[in-house]
């Protein structure tokens, strides 16, 4: 999994570039971008905006110069309210078939993966690795960028099935 995350914004710029040809080409175009986030909404939760959006794209790029915490509001703001594909896909965070789940056994709390979260970092009352906060990996904005993952040292999170 952490070999995938290295090549998110690839995956991204490619996936990016056919949802812009398939708006642009097909006259429904948008529906059918609109439909399939649905679709793999249910599936693997809030992915499409950071792993498939072209305005994704757009906007990790403009935010790149920000500081880490500018940065962190700017996206989990944009990731909250900033488009209708990410408003329906927010809702299947909580029954997608694809979770981060942290195995507790392995959890150290040394709180890597809150340090790499937007969410976390931005709203205090939710947290990875803490149970005694809300999962902040279900969040209407976190848009599965699997940094939280990538962060951890113990590999105690993981994306799969329920």
């Amino acid at each position: 999994m952490k070999n995938i995350i290295k090549y998110r914004k690839s995956v991204q710029f490619a996936f990016g570039g056919v949802t812009v040809y398939v708006i642009m080409a097909l006259a429904n175009g948008l529906a059918y971008v609109f439909g399939a986030s649905i679709l793999l909404g249910a599936i693997f939760g809030k992915t499409y905006c950071k792993w498939m959006c072209p305005m994704g794209l757009v906007m990790e790029h403009m935010s790149r110069n920000l500081s880490d915490n500018e940065a962190k509001v700017h996206m989990y703001n944009y990731y909250k309210v900033g488009c209708p594909v990410s408003w329906v896909q927010g809702v299947t965070n909580k029954f997608s078939l694809f979770k981060i789940r942290n195995d507790e056994s392995k959890c150290v709390s040394c709180g890597a993966c809150d340090k790499v979260c937007y969410v976390s970092a931005v709203n205090t009352k939710k947290s990875v690795f803490d149970t005694s906060k809300e999962n902040a990996c279900e969040a209407f904005n976190c848009s599965k960028c699997l940094s939280c993952v990538e962060a951890c040292p113990t590999e105690s999170l993981q994306y799969k099935i329920k």
